[in-house]
């Protein structure tokens, strides 16, 4: 349930050095600052108590626990994060994304000798130093221990020397945040599922708890409050420190390890939450808090620190943005000589046929969905500014000026700002009126004269999802509107036509049952046509994607009756036609002698298009000759020939379709497809296809691209004010809960929104956004951001374990993965065998051998190998797979263990099968595997676990519910049954925390059901509709906006799914190759079994 809106536009840091041509460079970057309003995180206090390590604005600062003056310890253009420092106190540890993803660095205290540690292309996070310091101990996604039974994607725990050398796995389950002691105890986070970093206020089973891995090897869990309980810490003796949300909010507690039930509350605030302890070795506590960093002595109160963060902070107030493609939006002029484009929230202007462009809107805030008049002299345009969308027009008031790209002067006048968002204008064919969405759903037109309104739908059979998903068309004639509709309690869409006075009733003319959607009408008024799923290739899942064809009515029976004509038969017609038009030729001669103000009055008196409605339905027709992925659709000006923009295979085609004849052609390949818009005349069409646009001839089918060159000076502060205005804005129209879960919206909004001046990167923003949406207590909330770097690391993968107990140079095989690029035809790589070098470089104890795998990915590399048990050495070439294919290998082999060992506990008697992701391709792989693999079994283990969501709760539950209630018989022979492709005999589901979404869905709708019985930990309650939008600075945010009620009526998020069978993998069990949920279930089925 997780659409996804694509706009991507990451941002870089760079030095201010670099851009003293600028100068609007913040002068107060170089002034003494305060940290009034900064955004100090990720604190750690030396172990002697005296200096605290910070970071801000993507760099790692060393301060007094006094406060005073810090001292900038990293310079780096990339991002520094999570300083650690080791026991003695002489290096710090950091994570930061120089090479692309984040890696592990150390360096001196004093910021010298910067040395990179990890090279794996995962994210690494450092937690702590090994106890004499020669290590540092880092959280990472990588290839698992072989034995471990745990799904890969919660990560684990690594040691990598300060050599450099391979890390080491220390712990296969995912300890976060782990330390250690000198009595070789180790102290972590349990991650057990899927949920945003920054998520507050919830208690379910997904939240952190606290545990010890004492020295002899148990386990002790020392938390005991169901909400989160994070970043544990060793005090001295018998204490221990963490952070915990008992109190409503993140506060710091002390509890003993030898009574851990019981803990006293250090700190007592009581809005936002405490981040980022530490604790020196004489228990001086740091952390940071709402943007500030406090210590506090324990039976003390908390002393906020002044910190003087003055210097040159790479914070820009512009930066240079070039303008060359990732073009949102566009609308061609009907001078021919224009395009009018969005490009990261403002509106530009370019040439068609040059590369000269033009910014004609310069705002931090966003405008969207432009159009412009018939004359080519209004462009209007939606503008969020002052906190509401509000509409927009830019003219040209200079009537010998006929251009936007060199006009002189240029006005631009609101046209609409009320106390309603306004949303999506177009203008009437006569460019007198706008019809617009009035809160996004509300059809209304205004007069561009008077100002009059007209209300034309009120929105009672519409829903917005999306922003930009309602879909609205005028009529050549402008007195119709066509649009997309719901159906009550019918969420498929329709398409129907409403008067555009405002007057009569909404009319369907599609009435399929099929999704229909996108209407347009075709230029001479024939035609209303639309995209539907009616005829193509649907997925096997209801909700997955499905091939689309055009589909129309034709408006009269006369326009019907020659379009089912053939070619001969129309060549008569045509002939009529041919000899009417010459003598309409004949008539415009003379009209063109009039007065011009009389032609100008004409021109704008339309020729009325004629709707006959009876037995409108009957003159329905597909206009495609086959179905595709379709993106957009044009009728030419002559309604002859249907342009649509589909693919069939990895590129859509721009293909060309003789209406009569049937004659396709197709007229270039443009990605994965796009929009479209006719030219001047509709003698050519413009395609934009991956950010870029192009020009093609209709007639010849020539293309050519539309230049676009231009630079911007973009104020990137102002953009994140005014998108954190954005955020917050959208969550309070489109949350699923009117009263956000109870939480002071407004008042959390400025606080977090008074941080952004101050930052210089996205990551920073990123966390702000995600502290602010934790506050819902929502699932599907937070924010994500990922830096593109084109020239980071990329680690090939061997799809090998290796044998964590050799000590010899080299790697020793333990098992090669099926499918991994070792294995060829002669099988002399097998398990045992040992990898001395990698392109002629040996393998010895203090090199990182994936070094020598990067950017190596499907490149041939020559290995170099020795079988111990024959003593032999020899060579071979290979091809490392990259990371992701490693993941699927890894999948693959996860699926294969699990079957094996409910094959093996049942006696062969019960099948088994994971479902990735509630998606088509999971749901196929899924039916694939029990209606083949498993189909002869009696009973079946079905695993959600570890599945993250997506749509499938009605093909899972009807597909397991499903009963026998006839046979097919020959000769006293079975052949068959009904239900014949459902699971009609015994089932159990494995459900545990790390079920997200659908996941959630999906098992409360098979216990509501009673389909069977769930096995496993309890489920988070996060089974909702998410939207979530991409931001024009790359960054994606989510809001759960649609809530979804169980068979009691209940709202099922934040309600938690109790399994029938409560089992806990243990975590030496789990990675060792015991899973106990699985036993459980396959226990529980055999009863039913025997």
């Amino acid at each position: 349930m997780q659409p996804l809106k694509n706009n991507t536009y990451p941002h870089m840091k760079f030095q201010s050095l670099f851009f003293l041509f600028l100068s609007l460079a913040i002068s107060n970057s170089v002034n003494s600052q305060q940290n009034e309003d900064l955004w100090l995180r990720n604190t750690a206090i030396s172990p002697n108590g005296q200096q605290i390590a910070f970071t801000y604005n993507a760099d790692i600062y060393m301060v007094s626990s006094n406060g005073g003056k810090a001292t900038r310890l990293t310079t780096h253009s990339a991002y520094d994060t999570k300083p650690v420092w080791s026991h003695d106190g002489q290096q710090i540890a950091f994570a930061s994304n120089r090479h692309g993803n984040f890696d592990v660095f150390i360096m001196t205290a004093s910021g010298t000798n910067v040395k990179r540690l990890t090279f794996h292309s995962a994210d690494d996070m450092p937690t702590d130093f090994s106890q004499n310091n020669d290590a540092v101990w880092f959280n990472s996604i990588r290839l698992d221990n072989e034995n471990s039974m745990l799904f890969h994607k919660l990560g684990e725990l690594y040691s990598v020397n300060i050599n450099a050398s391979t890390p080491k796995q220390l712990s296969s389950f995912p300890a976060y945040e782990a330390k250690n002691n000198s009595k070789g105890d180790m102290i972590f986070e349990e991650i057990k599922g899927y949920e945003y970093e920054w998520r507050k206020h919830h208690t379910s089973s997904v939240t952190r708890d606290i545990w010890i891995k004492s020295a002899t090897g148990n386990y002790t869990k020392l938390s005991n409050f169901k909400g989160e309980n994070r970043n544990i810490l060793f005090g001295s003796g018998d204490v221990f420190y963490f952070l915990s949300e008992k109190s409503g909010t993140f506060n710091v507690f002390q509890s003993t390890f030898s009574n851990p039930n019981k803990s006293d509350q250090i700190s007592e605030f009581k809005m936002h939450p405490v981040r980022h302890l530490s604790v020196s070795n004489d228990a001086l506590l740091a952390y940071s808090f709402n943007g500030d960093i406090y210590t506090q002595h324990i039976g003390e109160s908390p002393k906020k620190l002044n910190i003087d963060v003055s210097g040159d902070q790479s914070l820009m107030e512009n930066e240079l943005l070039f303008v060359d493609g990732s073009v949102t939006h566009m609308v061609p002029s009907p001078n021919g000589k224009e395009l009018i484009f969005i490009y990261r929230g403002d509106v530009f202007v370019t040439s068609v046929d040059g590369s000269l462009t033009r910014r004609l809107t310069d705002t931090p805030e966003q405008e969207r969905s432009i159009d412009i008049s018939a004359d080519g002299r209004t462009i209007i345009y939606a503008g969020e500014r002052n906190n509401s969308w509000n509409l927009y027009t830019q003219t040209l008031p200079k009537k010998e000026e006929k251009y936007f790209l060199n006009a002189i002067e240029l006005k631009e006048e609101i046209l609409l700002a009320d106390i309603s968002e306004s949303f999506q204008p177009k203008f009437s064919p006569t460019g007198e009126d706008v019809a617009y969405l009035e809160e996004r759903t509300k059809l209304r037109t205004i007069n561009l004269k008077t100002k009059e309104i007209i209300s034309i739908h009120n929105g009672e059979k519409h829903f917005s999802y999306s922003d930009g998903d309602q879909e609205f068309e005028w009529s050549p004639d402008g007195k119709w509107i066509a649009i997309t509709f719901y159906p009550d309690q019918y969420w498929v869409a329709e398409i129907g036509v409403l008067k555009a006075d405002g007057s009569g009733d909404l009319i369907n003319v599609s009435k399929s049952g099929f999704n229909d959607f996108k209407p347009k009408w075709s230029l001479d008024g024939s035609i209303l046509y639309w995209a539907s799923d009616r005829n193509g290739m649907h997925s096997v899942a209801k909700t997955g994607p499905s091939q689309l064809d055009v589909y129309g009515v034709f408006l009269t029976q006369k326009a019907f009756d020659e379009f089912k004509l053939s070619k001969d038969e129309f060549a008569f017609v045509s002939e009529a036609d041919e000899a009417d038009e010459a003598d309409e030729t004949e008539d415009d001669e003379k009209n063109s002698k009039k007065d011009k103000k009389d032609n100008e009055k004409k021109d704008k008196k339309l020729k009325p298009i004629d709707i006959e409605f009876d037995n409108l339905y009957k003159r329905k027709a597909k206009l495609s000759l086959f179905s595709t992925n379709l993106s957009d659709m044009l009728v030419t000006k002559d309604a002859k020939s249907l342009l649509y923009l589909g693919r069939v295979d990895n590129k859509a085609d721009l293909w060309k379709l003789d209406l009569r004849t049937r004659e396709i052609k197709s007229l270039g390949k443009y990605d994965r497809g796009g929009s479209m818009a006719f030219g001047k005349d509709a003698k050519e069409v413009y395609v934009l296809s991956g950010g870029k646009i192009s020009k093609v001839d209709i007639s010849s089918g020539k293309t050519k691209g539309v230049g676009i060159n231009d630079e911007m000076s973009f104020n990137l502060s102002a953009e994140r004010l005014y998108l954190m205005d954005h955020v917050s804005r959208q969550v309070k129209k489109k949350f699923l809960d009117p009263n956000l879960h109870g939480a002071p919206w407004d008042t959390l909004s400025a606080n977090y929104k008074k941080f952004v001046p101050h930052i210089n990167n996205d990551y920073d923003f990123k966390d702000i956004l995600g502290e602010l949406l934790g506050e819902l207590n929502a699932s599907h909330t937070g924010a994500r951001f990922t830096e593109p770097n084109k020239k980071g690391d990329e680690t090939g993968s061997l799809a090998i374990y290796t044998n964590d107990s050799y000590d010899g140079n080299g790697l020793q095989i333990s098992e090669l993965i099926e499918g991994s690029p070792l294995i060829n035809g002669d099988k002399k790589v097998k398990a045992g065998v040992i990898i001395e070098a990698i392109n002629g470089k040996t393998l010895t104890k203090s090199i990182n051998y994936y070094t020598l795998l990067n950017r190596k990915i499907d490149a041939a590399i020559t290995v170099s190998y020795y079988d111990p048990s024959t003593s032999k050495r020899w060579k071979e070439r290979a091809k490392p797979i990259s990371i992701d294919a490693e993941n699927e290998l890894r999948y693959q082999r996860w699926i294969r263990k699990n079957r094996e060992m409910v094959h093996k506990l049942s006696d062969n008697q019960i099948g088994y099968m994971h479902i990735r992701n509630m998606n088509d391709g999971s749901f196929r792989e899924f039916l694939e595997e029990v209606m083949g693999e498993e189909v002869n079994k009696k009973a079946l283990v079905v695993d959600t676990r570890f599945n993250g969501g997506g749509d499938l709760v009605d093909d899972i539950t009807t597909f397991l519910s499903g009963t026998k209630y006839m046979e097919f018989s020959n000769g006293g022979k079975v052949v068959g049954t009904e239900s014949q492709r459902r699971w009609t005999k015994p089932s159990i589901m494995l459900i545990g925390e790390s079920n997200y979404s659908d996941a959630h869905c999906t098992p409360a709708g098979y216990k509501d059901l009673k389909i069977g019985k769930l096995v496993g930990m309890p489920v988070p309650g996060t089974c909702s509709f998410v939207w979530w939008e991409r931001i024009q600075n790359g960054i994606v945010f989510g809001i759960p906006n649609m809530q979804v009620l169980d068979i009691e009526g209940d709202v099922l998020e934040n309600k938690e799914l109790q399994p029938d069978i409560l089992v806990k993998n243990g975590f030496d069990a789990v990675t060792n190759g015991k899973d106990e949920q699985i036993e459980a279930a396959v226990a529980e089925l055999l009863k039913q079994v025997n």
